[in-house]
This record gives C-alpha cells, structure tokens and sequence, in this order.
C-alpha cells in the first residue's frame, strides 16, 4: 500500500508542478475544470442512493457553476446557482415526500457548492497577481501540514481529535500539522513571496492550514455520512479527486479572497 502511495506521488507531482508554474492559463483552467468533473461524479455518486434528485441534474449544474468560474468577478456564477437552486426545487415538488425531497435539494446543493465552486477557485488564483506563487502557497502548506501531522501523529498521538468522523487523527498529529504549516509559509517566503513580510505569510499558514484540516475532516464526514472509505479511485494508493483535493478546497477561496479584497 505504502509502495503504491509513493509511486503515485512520484508521477503525480512532478506533473502537478509543470502544470501550476509552466502551463498556460488554459490549460491549468481545462486541468482545473477536468479535476472538477470528476470531483463532481465521484460526490454524486457517493450521494445517489442517498439522493431524490437525479444525479445527472447535480453534475449538470456543478458544471454549469466550474464554467462560469472561467470568467473571474462573473455574474453568471450567481446567477447559475440561482437558477440551479430554483430548478432543483421545481424538481423536489414531485416528490409526495417533503423530508425526502428537502434533503435531495440539499444534497445537491452541497455538492454544487464543495465541488463545483470551491475548486475552480484555483483559476481565479492562478489568474491573480503573482498567482503562480500562491497556488504555490496552499498546495505546498496544505501538503507539508498533512504530512507533518501524519508522521507526528503516527509517532506522538494518542489523544483523539473527532474520533466520530476520523478515529486516526490524532490532536498531536493536528498540532504536529501547524508546524508542517508554519514551516512551509517560511520556505515560501524565502522561495516564492519574499516581497511579502514573513508575518503576513505565518499568519496566511496558520489560517490556510486550519481550513485545510478543516477540509480534510469534512471530506470525512461526507464520506462517513454516503458510507464510503475513499471517494473513488483514480489514484493507487489515495483514492479519489475529492480525497487529494479535500484539504485544498477552503484554502485555494481563502487566498483568493485575501488577495482580492485585502491587497
């Protein structure tokens, strides 16, 4: 299994970094949108037997949200989750069961939302000034956290973090995560941001690396909630889309929204 994991990251990262510091903006967006896609099958299929909803209308109106999202500051955005909302409706007032057909809308809604709107949000930031740099910025503190708080939780941990939704993680390996955080706002500093304060990147690590944890735990508890151990699997070893890319999802809106509207 181990074996499996590393030759994945051997192929996948290599390839992950080409395509954020080398590829043109159209690429990285038709990357960006693909990853979406497949997210959003993989969340619609984990919630089918859960959902009142048709499927294909939840991965029609998440697609329809990640393409809108090519255009940054767009209106179509709202006005597609708008839109998608009130025909989900239309469509649960055929169900004779209100409950059921409220939490179809729900379901759907959610995944729309996680999906389909959180992870194009990495286009906006590659799209953003020094936008390269700050893709940068939350894969490598959201992948340095998650792997120092593995290993300290795997050496350290004994107390449980939420054992309900992730029984492995640990508030060692959490803590154990910071560190991996801080330590990666640094080499960023040094490598990628230094016109910024090392201050400001500290601060932006230890709040990229909170909502990373965060993401990772909420994946969790979807899966938990569909009764599902990975979310597909596309990569040996890692499991599906939404397994690799629960961690980046609340950062890569943070950052976005930092600098846009603090910068």
């Amino acid at each position: 299994m181990l074996r499996t994991r590393l030759l994945t990251a051997a192929v996948a990262l290599p390839l992950l970094i080409l395509l954020v510091c080398c590829a043109p903006l159209w690429l990285f967006s038709t990357v960006m949108l693909a990853f979406t896609g497949l997210g959003l099958y993989e969340y619609f299929s984990l919630s089918r037997p859960y959902n009142s909803l048709p499927p294909t209308f939840g991965l029609a109106w998440g697609a329809a949200v990640a393409v809108s999202m090519l255009w940054p500051h767009s209106v179509l955005v709202g006005a597609i989750l708008s839109a998608g909302l009130f025909l989900a409706f239309c469509l649960a007032l055929r169900d004779s069961q209100p409950t059921r057909a409220l939490a179809g809308v729900s379901y759907s809604l959610l995944g729309v939302v996680y999906v389909g709107f959180l992870l194009p949000h990495f286009i906006w930031v590659r799209d953003s000034p020094e936008g390269t740099a700050w893709v940068f910025f939350v894969m490598l503190v959201a992948m340095l956290g998650d792997s120092a708080g593995y290993a300290v939780g795997r050496i350290w941990g004994k107390h449980k973090l939420i054992p309900h939704i992730s029984p492995g993680k640990t508030i060692e390996g959490s803590a154990g995560s910071v560190l991996g955080n801080l330590g990666a706002a640094i080499l960023c500093w040094i490598w990628l941001l230094p016109q910024h304060s090392l201050a400001e990147l500290l601060l932006l690590g230890i709040g990229t690396g909170f909502l990373a944890q965060a993401g990772d735990l909420c994946e969790s508890a979807i899966k938990r909630a569909f009764g599902a151990k990975d979310s597909g699997f596309l990569f040996p070893g890692h499991g599906g889309i939404l397994d690799r890319v629960d961690s980046l999802l609340f950062p890569a809106a943070f950052i976005y929204y930092y600098v846009t509207i603090w910068r």
